[in-house]
């Protein structure tokens, strides 16, 4: 966690004195383009520590929303407990109004882990589904899509490791990458692997006529050994995402 830190808080003070960070202006010139913001860095949100971790390939942000944002922390403990306490900021009793349907969408998906204490109030458990948890971005810096093969998968591969680090680093129930991309961006930390496939139930009954799968995985960095599996379907629009949520811990280290 330190070494991760280390990381974050460099990354900050470039942003917080000159404006940009240089590991977002290095991988730019590696792309051949200006693809990602170079401030505001997102490397993290909620317990460093939690037994759930979800990743995800990077914030969504588009050309002028944020983009070139200054910053506004007064200091790195500042910035460090914005993103920590991130959920308390967001949906806490200061701004209870605050709406993204993406987080409802993942108290949906976490309900069936049985790891968080929701009660069915709607602000409390959405503070708690982004606290409670860790979300890692694989890239900590926001663009309006992700193209893999344009990005480059060695040019990723120095943010794969930082995650890995962190990761592996505390004692985890449950690692996630979400989206099928990561099942190529992993491919050279992944040892055992085994895919379930499945329907998924829908609320009227019937089944959905696409597969979902559960890709379970054997991650190795550093001569250590984690379970972890890949959720391909997670961005999918509409399907029954609680349902996918309860298939992906019914599964989950099974090979």
């Amino acid at each position: 966690m330190v070494e991760f830190k280390e990381i974050v808080k460099k990354n900050f003070e470039e942003w917080q004195t000159q404006g940009c960070c240089q590991m977002a202006v290095d991988l730019n010139k590696k792309v051949g383009e200006n693809y990602f913001d170079t401030a505001s860095p997102q490397f993290f949100t909620g317990d460093i520590h939690a037994k759930l971790v979800l990743v995800h390939l990077n914030p969504k942000r588009n050309e002028g929303e944020y983009w070139n944002k200054k910053c506004e922390d007064v200091d790195f403990n500042a910035y460090w407990e914005r993103h920590a306490f991130f959920g308390k900021k967001t949906y806490g009793i200061d701004s209870p109004t605050h709406k993204s349907p993406f987080d409802l969408k993942q108290i949906r998906f976490l309900e069936p882990f049985g790891v968080f204490p929701f009660n069915g109030q709607k602000y409390h458990d959405l503070e708690i589904s982004i606290d409670q948890k860790l979300q890692l971005e694989l890239v900590p810096f926001g663009s309006p899509n992700f193209d893999y093969a344009k990005i480059g998968a060695e040019n990723l591969k120095p943010f794969i490791e930082i995650l890995l680090n962190l990761i592996m680093e505390s004692e985890r129930k449950y690692v996630i990458f979400c989206g099928r991309v990561f099942q190529t961006i992993l491919e050279d930390f992944m040892g055992k692997r085994k895919t379930h496939t499945f329907k998924l139930e829908k609320n009227d009954g019937t089944k959905t006529l696409s597969d979902f799968e559960v890709i379970n995985i054997k991650l190795e960095y550093n001569n250590k050994e984690i379970t972890a599996c890949i959720a391909p379907q997670f961005a999918k629009q509409g399907y029954p995402i609680t349902r996918y949520g309860k298939q992906i811990c019914e599964l989950y280290g099974k090979f």
